[in-house]
């Protein structure tokens, strides 16, 4: 049987295979953390729905899904994982990256209230090529030293 948590987050990806990204923010709580690693452009941690819409406003501009699917969604608890593989195409040159995914949802009273993205991060840098925000993010000996990484970019 489907909980109401599984559920959320199966509209939320039905939501977001129509493009409507403002369904999808209407699931999460205002103060959602989304954290996306990666060089790719639209990756970074961001805070709140205002950063989680730049987050797909982002992703709608550097890449075309060309195949995203849900393979499973596991509960436990207030914590949800949904396994899957993607493959899309980079706008700018044409380059081709495929993964499988990993995404884990925290609930919070009905609503997404963190999300953490899981992917071959190396295979969508690669498909981007060596960015400067790939340098930026792989530049510290932690590997952290972007801004978006650092918790200094607040709604």
């Amino acid at each position: 049987m489907s909980t109401a948590n599984k559920q959320t987050i199966r509209a939320l990806y039905d939501a977001f295979s129509r493009g409507d990204v403002e369904a999808v923010l209407s699931a999460m709580t205002d103060d959602v953390t989304w954290e996306c690693p990666g060089g790719a452009p639209y990756c970074g941690r961001r805070f709140g729905r205002g950063q989680v819409r730049q987050y797909f406003a982002e992703l709608d501009r550097s890449v075309r899904l060309d195949e995203f699917d849900t393979d499973e969604i596991i509960e436990d608890g207030d914590k949800i994982v949904v396994l899957g593989r993607e493959r899309a195409t980079v706008k700018e040159s044409g380059s081709l990256f495929e993964t499988a995914f990993a995404h884990v949802f925290t609930m919070r009273n009905g609503k997404v209230a963190e999300v953490r993205l899981f992917s071959d991060t190396h295979a969508a840098a690669s498909a981007f090529g060596e960015s400067t925000k790939e340098r930026q993010a792989l530049g510290g000996s932690l590997g952290v030293t972007h801004e978006a990484y650092s918790g200094r970019i607040r709604d």
